[in-house]
């Protein structure tokens, strides 16, 4: 396979990858909760949402261009939702960034706090994920006690879903280089449309060989790793530090 993985860095050697995949997960999903739930937003309380994970993602070393390509590559989505708020709403108010200020309208306040909240929670989330290990996730959903097929479906479709995509890229290849002039854009879409099925049909067969393959190995639905989970000092640090850093953000919420 030749794409890159999103958790490709997971495997390097950091302090935060060191830290435990229970610790960071918790304080991961308490942060992206508090995140979205903050009722007003202002670049200044965004500025201090972004500041955390950034932070855990220069320790782990992970590089911030491939960071900002993921983001980018999900941010078209939230933009429509949110320059939608442009027409909705234009009372007057004042957006305030440290010692600046300026005029606008609630409806840019409401498109800046949904695409600040979802920058926030994408740079969490990658943090979490550029710095753990999935199969220690899977794990960590597992000893919590989460609904078994659903940990098996998440390690399924992180398993194989770049399976899937080397098919479909493979095909595209295929189709590209028996292809010498540009077809008319009606036989295009009945091409496309075939070649989407092919890929259909090759993935029930491959989905077929693997569930073989998993129950010959004795496959119970129970994820395994050879790794020990331990609460150290650090773990206890970086919790205390995480909550005090919550704690701040539960103050300049109420703050505005």
């Amino acid at each position: 396979m030749h794409h890159a993985h999103i958790d490709k860095f997971a495997y390097q050697d950091s302090p935060i990858h060191r830290l435990d995949a229970r610790a960071k997960l918790a304080v991961t999903l308490i942060a992206t909760l508090l995140i979205v739930a903050l009722p007003r937003f202002s670049p200044d309380l965004a500025f201090y949402t972004w500041l955390g994970p950034f932070v855990l993602l220069v320790l782990g070393r992970i590089p911030i261009q491939f960071v900002a390509k993921h983001i980018l590559w999900a941010l078209p989505f939230i933009l429509v939702l949110a320059l939608t708020s442009l027409w909705y709403d234009r009372t007057e108010t004042t957006i305030l960034f440290g010692p600046f200020q300026w005029h606008s309208t609630m409806g840019w306040l409401k498109c800046l706090t949904l695409t600040a909240k979802f920058v926030g929670s994408m740079l969490a989330l990658t943090a979490l994920i550029c710095t753990t290990r999935f199969s220690d996730l899977l794990m960590v959903l597992q000893r919590w006690h989460v609904p078994e097929i659903l940990v098996i479906q998440l390690g399924f479709l992180y398993r194989y879903i770049f399976v899937l995509i080397d098919k479909a890229h493979h095909t595209k290849q295929a189709r590209t280089l028996r292809t010498l002039k540009r077809l008319p854009t009606k036989q295009e879409l009945r091409i496309g449309a075939a070649m989407i099925g092919s890929v259909l049909v090759q993935s029930l067969d491959t989905s077929t060989h693997i569930t073989q393959a998993m129950q010959a190995r004795g496959f119970t639905g129970q994820w395994h790793s050879p790794r020990q989970f331990h609460i150290k000092p650090a773990d206890w640090l970086f919790m205390a530090i995480a909550t005090l850093y919550i704690g701040l953000l539960l103050h300049l919420g109420s703050m505005y």
